[in-house]
């Protein structure tokens, strides 16, 4: 995905080089023949060590492609595998190189500079960063080839540069995207990859602090790490957007990355986090949202990260490493010990951090032992599903929670039974620190709603899943939201898979349209007392990871538009994702409408909420700003569906909402809002055919429908293409219409649903 600026606009904006060319061109100063007539001594060389793509190498290329164009002279290019102790060739070295020329160069060359020099037999070519390579190139093009960027062609057939050319050139630098590709080793020379997680911990956290001064450094780290990366690139790159006439330089290894910003990590500093104590990894990155230092692995291995950035002089501002027992007191304070070695270092943040970070959102994300070989929990998931990769460590999520400031945590909610991490803490130690922190975070945020950033790692850690606790996922994220939503947390739901999102510390500062127009239906139906309606959720959108890869996929299904589908986006993930809502509602068909998904504008358990005040001012900006008046589903555990939450959703919702309450399939509240059952787990894909109990999901829909003593029914879908869905609603039409029971099937959208269901006077009334 390489992005070079064309050679003609490079050309441009090199003002002050006219100077040069101008002196270049004086006959007076005398030359050194490169090539003459089609012949020459000399080939271009750079470093073995550069990886293909990387800037040196792009240029050493782009270089000799310009001369044999220039001069028809098939000039050779070569790395410095071969040494040259006796300086026996004549080369044009680009980048730094083993031959001893290199060491004219000068070694604090910035972003914005480039140097071109002629040491008698060698042509040294350097430079800053990527851009200023290609500056390099473009410059040696004009100059000293003659090329035209009117006509984009040369006007020499031989190459001659002044003898005593020693250049050194100032450019004035673009606003920049870095665009960092996924960076496994350190060098070549780490080839089993052992640091690729240590990698994307330090790049990542170094994201979120750097993009918080994107201004400032006129420039954004950008990770491109799947395809939807590229898609939401170029989307927010358009005319108008955030990223429009940005730079883009790529950095696909380590030298280059190193040479972008290494001296970035050396001002700012390491905090080293304990592998034998994981949890230090989610204190460090706590750390590194409040002090800038970025968070890495200790090590005593040399080929480690850890190792290679303290022989880079990189100072480690604080070190975890060796603090905490689980014995005694809390270090560096009076507090006695939880008992638990893993919770003791969040007791420590608690008291030395909490304060400075943000006071509305926190981040709950796997610690390091999923990053440690040799620890159960890496050990564990690595037998059974591979090597945990920064994807499955959620790393890509950091840069978005140091960008905020945010408190890091991952403990378990279960009081019952002690953690598969950390087995000998006292029982129910985990639980209790959570609450701790949640009870801290609260009294903080004076109660109001505190964006709970995060998700059970239920993939591997907590549940039944690798055998790694008694709960099935599903009871876990129940209890789990039944917890936090006590404390007036509504969580952001980053739930396998993707349970991890990248680049979310450039996208929250998108700007958003001013305006979203959602869809209402044209024409209003009458309620037939003969025809059975039904409509289908389009979920689960609770989560920015999702949105962000589902988006783009489903907007472009040929299927979408057809029939009438309701969209569950839970509008809170606007302050994360803003670009997706635009490009929905930019993109929409007037089949498409937009309501919220689990619980409204994020996910709670309703019931659990300690009051609802809070929770209604929530959601009113954010439903309001969508168009929306319509919840997708109400997740409310195995809990009853009471009339104050009624009472609360009539206000953020007054159309109506879908729920999870199977005993009460339709409720009509102040004669006004509708409240309907939405049946759990459709998969529309192969509906006719049968599961492992024989059972297809016609007949699942149909028992359905025939079973809620209403003409109305409703269905959930998770993830799923428009196309399926399409497919699903014909041919469970046509199978209801085949069983000739005396009532018609007609499916409609949402809004038209609940008008019937006003209509028809079913379903059980509510007045306050």
């Amino acid at each position: 995905m390489k992005r070079f600026l064309p050679l003609f606009l490079i050309l441009a904006t090199l003002l002050s080089a006219t100077v040069l060319f101008a002196a270049c061109q004086d006959k007076t100063v005398p030359t050194v023949d490169i090539i003459k007539d089609g012949v020459t001594q000399y080939r271009v060389v750079r470093s073995e060590l550069s990886v293909s793509g990387a800037p040196d190498a792009a240029a050493a290329s782009k270089l000799r492609r310009a001369i044999i164009d220039a001069t028809g002279c098939e000039i050779g290019i070569f790395d410095d595998y071969d040494k040259d102790d006796n300086s026996e060739y004549y080369e044009i070295l680009v980048g730094r190189t083993n031959r001893p020329e290199t060491a004219q160069l000068p070694t604090d060359l910035a972003n914005d500079e480039f140097v071109i020099i002629f040491t008698g037999k060698k042509i040294l070519i350097d430079a800053g960063s990527a851009l200023a390579f290609e500056k390099a190139v473009a410059y040696f093009a004009k100059a000293y080839l003659g090329y035209d960027e009117a006509t984009e062609s040369y006007t020499k057939s031989d190459l001659a540069i002044p003898e005593n050319l020693n250049l050194r050139e100032k450019f004035e630098y673009p606003p920049t995207v870095y665009l960092i590709s996924p960076i496994k080793t350190i060098g070549k020379a780490d080839r089993d990859q052992r640091n690729y997680n240590d990698i994307a911990r330090l790049i990542t956290s170094l994201q979120g602090r750097w993009n918080k001064q994107a201004e400032e450094k006129n420039s954004y780290i950008y990770r491109d790490v799947d395809s939807k990366d590229d898609f939401w690139l170029e989307y927010i790159q358009a005319e108008g957007k955030l990223l429009n006439g940005y730079y883009v330089d790529e950095i696909a290894d380590w030298d280059t990355f190193w040479r972008a910003f290494g001296e970035e990590i050396k001002t700012v500093g390491i905090v080293a986090w304990d592998p034998n104590v994981p949890s230090t990894a989610n204190v460090a990155a706590t750390i590194c949202s409040v002090d800038g230092y970025l968070p890495v692995q200790y090590s005593e291995d040399k080929n480690s990260l850890y190792q290679w950035l303290i022989a880079e002089d990189v100072p480690v501002k604080m070190d975890l490493t060796n603090m905490f027992t689980g014995e005694g007191t809390i270090p560096d304070t009076d507090i006695p010990s939880s008992g638990s070695i893993k919770c003791d270092p969040y007791l420590w943040a608690l008291e030395f951090y909490m304060d400075k970070c943000n006071s509305g959102m926190i981040a709950y994300v796997l610690d390091g032992a999923s990053c440690t070989p040799g620890n159960y929990i890496y050990e564990t998931f690595r037998a059974n599903k591979g090597t945990p990769t920064p994807q499955i460590n959620q790393l890509y999520s950091h840069d978005y929670y140091i960008y905020h400031e945010c408190f890091f945590i991952d403990l378990t909610c279960v009081d019952d039974e002690a953690p598969c991490d950390d087995p000998n803490q006292p029982l129910g130690t985990d639980a209790a620190t959570l609450r701790t922190i949640l009870e801290t975070m609260f009294d903080r945020n004076n109660g109001k709603m505190t964006k709970f950033m995060g998700f059970p790692p239920w993939y591997i850690k907590y549940t039944t899943t690798l055998d790694m606790g008694s709960r099935v996922p599903t009871t876990l994220e129940w209890e789990f939201v039944e917890v936090i939503s006590e404390y007036n947390c509504v969580k952001e739901a980053d739930a396998a898979h993707p349970a991890w999102m990248t680049n979310a510390s450039v996208y929250c500062q998108y700007q958003l349209s001013a305006t979203h127009t959602n869809n209402r239906p044209t024409e209003k139906m009458t309620y037939d007392p003969n025809v059975r309606y039904f409509t289908i959720y389009m979920g689960d959108y609770d989560s920015s990871a999702w949105m962000k890869e589902h988006i783009p996929t489903f907007f472009k299904d040929p299927g979408r538009g057809e029939y009438p589908l309701m969209w569950g986006f839970n509008p809170n993930l606007s302050d994360r994702v803003p670009m997706v809502f635009d490009y929905v509602y930019e993109n929409m068909t007037e089949n498409d409408y937009i309501v919220t998904g689990d619980s409204g504008a994020g996910y709670v358990i309703p019931s659990l909420l300690p009051e609802y005040d809070s929770w209604v001012a929530f959601n009113a900006p954010y439903l309001s700003k969508f168009d929306m008046d319509i919840v997708g589903f109400i997740i409310n555990g195995s809990n009853e569906l009471t009339d104050a939450i009624l009472k609360a959703y009539a206000k953020i919702a007054p159309v109506g909402s879908f729920h999870n309450d199977s005993s009460q399939k339709l409720i009509i509240y102040d004669s006004e809002t509708v409240y309907m059952h939405l049946m759990n787990g459709i998969n529309p894909e192969n509906p006719s055919t049968p599961d492992e109990n024989g059972v297809t999901q016609l007949e699942k829909m149909y028992d359905y429908i025939t079973r809620t003593g209403t003409n109305f029914s409703a269905y959930r879908t998770v993830v799923r293409a428009p196309s399926d869905v399409n497919d699903c609603i014909e041919e469970f039409i046509e199978y209801a219409n085949a069983k000739k029971d005396g009532y018609t099937y007609v499916y409609v959208d949402p809004y038209t649903l609940f008008d019937l269901a006003l209509q028809s006077g079913q379903g059980r009334y509510v007045y306050p």
